[in-house]
């Protein structure tokens, strides 16, 4: 009975806090989140990708903790109390399974504004039980954001990979977008989602700027036809491009501030030597 009383007084001193639970992640945007937010001792494994410094801007964080590949399995046999999901990843193994084991699953959400990335980072925080860490992150993320608020950048840009794919609203590069300040092409045509930019469109309504991430997924030579189109290397060869870094672009998160201030700076410095330029006529 002492014991027990002991233990109750403990917990209830500030500061004191029950043990953290265990996490496995299983998916390369789940590892951003538990690499940024979890205490290092109660993250078991993450995914195998999250070591690939081509896929993972947390490659150097990732190397100290052991790796998965997202099998039931091996899950069940690292005895976590919280797994990290995606939905793809949900949908083809046995959630029933893990939880028959005690395991709890958690789908981390695939945000399209800032508003659902500040949710789905504060339900992963809750769940980690580091809500501080989160609260702390998204107050420095919306600081950033309000920085960049404060300078307009009316241009017209346009997202566009080799192969022709690009991305109008409801999705995280029209996030992105409306965090520099810059008009969507895409969506101002009325396109939302993802798809693909013709060149015709592109002969009548060429945008002021494109931008364009590096991502290992496009540099096939298939899937890059559509860059080496004449009139596209012409047409970007009198028009700014713009590039993003491709290891913080894949996942819709926090890390997208580090692409809006990239573009931001960006188009500053085109805009700074523009000004210089015609100064100088």
């Amino acid at each position: 009975m002492r014991a027990w009383l002991v233990l109750v007084a403990v917990l209830c001193v500030p500061g004191v806090s029950a043990a953290l639970p265990r996490v496995v992640s299983t998916n390369q945007c789940a590892d951003m989140l538990a690499l940024r937010l979890a205490a290092p001792e109660q993250l078991l494994s993450v995914s195998s990708k999250s070591r690939d410094p081509q896929l993972s801007s947390m490659a150097g964080q990732a190397q100290r903790v052991p790796v998965n590949h997202a099998s039931s399995e091996e899950i069940i046999a690292l005895h976590p109390d919280l797994v990290l999901a995606s939905r793809r990843w949900q949908s083809h193994n046995q959630a029933e399974l893990l939880r028959q084991h005690g395991i709890e699953v958690v789908v981390v959400p695939y945000p399209t504004t800032w508003a659902q990335i500040f949710a789905s980072t504060r339900l992963v925080a809750a769940k980690l039980g580091r809500v501080e860490e989160g609260e702390a992150l998204l107050a420095d993320v919306q600081a950033r954001l309000d920085r960049l608020k404060q300078h307009p950048r009316p241009l017209r840009a346009l997202y566009l990979r080799p192969n022709g794919g690009s991305a109008g609203r409801d999705t995280y590069v029209d996030t992105v977008f409306q965090a520099v300040g810059v008009i969507n092409h895409q969506a101002a045509l009325g396109r939302s989602g993802w798809g693909r930019f013709n060149l015709e469109d592109l002969v009548r309504q060429p945008p002021d700027v494109f931008v364009s991430a590096d991502m290992p997924i496009d540099r096939g030579y298939a899937k890059s036809a559509f860059s080496r189109h004449p009139f596209l290397q012409q047409l970007t060869a009198t028009r700014p491009v713009l590039q993003v870094e491709g290891n913080r672009w894949g996942c819709s998160d926090w890390q997208l501030i580090f692409s809006a201030e990239r573009l931001a700076a960006q188009i500053d410095a085109l805009t700074a030597l523009t000004a210089l330029q015609l100064g100088q006529q």
